[in-house]
Parts: structure tokens; C-alpha cells; sequence
């Protein structure tokens, strides 16, 4: 009895802890659902970055606001009518929103904060960074340390007079400091967005190529059908491709087929016949064929163990006047096959051969920052300066 229970004991014991692991695997899984449904594209990534980089570059060329929480926008339609963005798309092509994305600055207390947005599609995101006052092209000494005598002014409220004695102090003071020396810096680099397959051209656009064998042949196919196989005036039969220019070029298409009535081409062409047919004796092709108003026809190419052959599909619209020979009629058809290659390369193949065409966008990105220090990383010194 007493064996019993500590069984159940140990069983039960068990299945809590499988019940247990079984809950805490779905909550991983549905964690990790949440993050990758809200992880962001690297392209969507280089794109928000590179449209900040611009717009920082492009605030620093430009008049800014100096009173606090004053802010200027530029779009992106706007970055891109002004030739500082070439264009943003998501990794599948698609155009992002330029009237909905942008970047602005505005004026804090101590500085000046940058935000870009963009939207792509399902993909949407905003970042902020700081811009340093030092960077405002418009500000003067008395711009910059607006706020500290604002603070300066309300602090010594009771003694007005020993307040203006120090303001006009410091303003001398800042008229006779030396300015700070500021080098230029600059770095470049190149972003892309994946390949995709097509032939598009541009001055943003790079391609790229790659190969495959292709061979062609024609044949003179003399197809023969029995007249009680016909059903709702349809009737199928398969050709057998016996001679074929290159048995490693298995995948077949249709180039071109057309009605034919050229008896000696039919009766010569042994690269070609009907699959599972009574040899006819027949001394006048034409007078036994259908003619091109009596059908229309669907041929299916493909390989099957190491044999090429020509699935062919006739819609009969009308026997009247057309001869049997043995109760079958014959339809003779000229088809040009193309055999392609399996094996796709980069390097253009011997013989005939077509080309896959690929293409994908270039972004040249430009950052410009100026900094009193001698070296900073990753970017490089242009030889220009300025005192501040």
C-alpha cells in the first residue's frame, strides 16, 4: 500500500514538472514572437540613420532658432527635392512616406535636439539625438549664454545694479577671450539594399549577372490520333523528343510552334514521335491532316527519367471534310524547343546562353561634424577650420 502511494507520489511529482517546462517553452516562443514582430530591418536601420546624418549636416548649414522650444522641420520629400537624399525604400523596393517623414530640431535649454521619423510600410520609427550649440551658425555669444543670464538676472533680483556690473563684466570678458579652434571632419560610406532580380539602370543602381547554358532545336512533329478517342472534342497524346542537342539541358520550354504542311519535313524528321502508336504507312500526309481552322492545340515540355518529351493537348473544332486513314487523323505541327541549363554561374558560358539580370540601390552617405578635438574616430580631418 505504502509502495503504491509514494508511486503516485513520484508520478505526479513528474508530470508537474513536464506541465511546467511544456508552459515555460510557450513563453519563450510567444516572447520571442513579440520581439521579432517589432524588430526593425537592418535597411530600414541604414535607412533612419543615413536621414539623420543629412539632417544634422543639413541644420548646421542653416539658420536655427534661438529662442526656447522653437523648432524647424525638413521632410523627407523635401531631402529629397533638395538633393540631399537620393531616395529611402524598404528592402523590397518599396518607396517609404515622404510626407510623414522628417526630421527637426529643436532649441532646449543648454542645446538643440534633433528628432528624425521615418515610415516604411509596416515599418515605422522615431530616434532623437542631441546637436550641440556650438554647431548653430546663428547663434552669438549672447545666444549661447542666453539661459545662464536669464538665471543670473532672476537670482540677483535685489541687487539690479551689482547684476548689470557682472553681465557687462563677462560680455568684456568674452570680447577679449580667444575663440576656440574647431577642425572639420568628415566621413563617408555606402549603403545598399538587397539584390533584386530585374533590369533596372541609374545613376543609384548596381547590377550584376549571372549565366546559363541554352540550346534550341526544331522539330517536325506528325501527331496521330484515333477517332473514338476523342471525347467532347478533346484529345491528348505525347511526343517523344529523340534526339535532343545537349541531354544536360533538362529544362525545357516552347519557343515557337506553328501548323505545317510541308510533307517531305515530316516524313524525313526521325528526332521526333508519337509515344505509343501503330506504325501508319501513309502516302499523303495532307490529305489525312488536320487543318489549321479544324483545332487548336497546348503543348507541356518535360523531362522524366532521362527522356524529353511534349505533352500535347488538342481542342477540336471541327472534322468536316477531313479524311481518316484507319479511323485516325494526323496533325502535323512544327515546334522549336529551348533546352536551358540547370547549373547557373557567373561567368558567361560557352556557346549560346541567356542572362539573369540583377539590380540593386546605392545610398552615398556624407557627415560633416567640427570638433576642438585633434582626432576623432572614424572620421577624417578635411583641413578646414573655424574660431569660435
Amino acid at each position: 500500500m505504502e509502495n503504491d502511494e509514494r508511486r503516485i507520489s513520484w508520478l505526479s511529482l513528474f508530470i508537474k514538472i513536464v506541465i511546467a517546462f511544456a508552459f515555460i517553452l510557450i513563453i519563450v516562443w510567444l516572447v520571442s514572437k513579440l520581439i521579432n514582430r517589432n524588430k526593425l530591418s537592418d535597411t530600414f536601420k541604414n535607412n533612419i540613420n543615413n536621414m539623420e546624418t543629412v539632417a544634422v549636416k543639413y541644420f548646421k548649414d542653416i539658420d536655427l532658432p534661438t529662442k526656447q522650444g522653437e523648432s524647424i522641420k525638413i521632410t523627407l520629400d523635401e531631402m529629397i527635392e533638395k538633393e540631399l537624399i537620393v531616395s529611402a525604400q524598404t528592402s523590397e523596393g518599396e518607396k517609404c512616406n515622404t510626407k510623414t517623414s522628417y526630421s527637426k530640431i529643436t532649441r532646449k535649454k543648454d542645446n538643440y535636439e534633433v528628432e528624425t521619423r521615418l515610415e516604411c510600410g509596416k515599418e515605422e520609427n522615431t530616434i532623437t539625438r542631441k546637436f550641440s550649440i556650438k554647431d548653430c551658425r546663428n547663434c552669438t555669444t549672447d545666444t549661447k549664454n542666453n539661459n545662464t543670464k536669464n538665471n543670473s538676472t532672476k537670482d540677483n533680483n535685489t541687487n539690479n545694479n551689482s547684476a548689470n556690473s557682472t553681465n557687462n563684466t563677462n560680455d568684456n570678458n568674452s570680447t577679449n577671450t580667444t575663440g576656440v579652434t574647431y577642425y572639420e571632419y568628415v566621413k563617408e560610406w555606402t549603403t545598399y539594399t538587397k539584390w533584386m532580380k530585374g533590369n533596372k539602370t541609374g545613376d543609384n543602381i548596381e547590377n550584376k549577372y549571372e549565366y546559363y547554358g541554352t540550346a534550341e532545336k526544331t522539330y517536325y512533329s506528325l501527331g496521330v490520333i484515333n477517332k473514338k478517342d476523342i471525347k467532347n472534342n478533346t484529345i491528348e497524346y505525347r511526343l517523344k523528343l529523340n534526339d535532343v542537342p545537349n541531354t544536360k539541358y533538362y529544362f525545357t520550354t516552347i519557343k515557337e510552334s506553328s501548323y505545317y504542311n510541308d510533307e517531305k519535313e515530316f516524313t524525313t524528321d526521325k528526332s521526333i514521335s508519337v509515344v505509343r502508336d501503330s506504325n501508319l504507312t501513309i502516302d499523303n500526309i495532307e490529305e489525312y491532316s488536320l487543318k489549321e481552322n479544324n483545332f487548336t492545340y497546348k503543348l507541356t515540355p518535360y523531362y522524366y527519367k532521362g527522356t524529353f518529351y511534349i505533352n500535347v493537348k488538342v481542342n477540336i473544332k471541327s472534322l468536316e471534310g477531313i479524311k481518316t486513314t484507319k479511323d485516325k487523323y494526323l496533325i502535323p505541327i512544327k515546334i522549336t524547343v529551348k533546352f536551358n541549363s540547370g547549373d547557373i554561374v557567373t561567368t558567361k558560358p560557352e556557346g549560346s546562353y541567356d542572362t539573369i539580370t540583377y539590380y540593386r540601390y546605392i545610398q552615398k552617405n556624407r557627415d560633416v561634424i567640427w570638433s576642438a578635438d585633434n582626432y576623432v574616430e572614424g572620421y577624417t580631418k578635411t583641413g578646414n577650420t573655424k574660431v569660435q
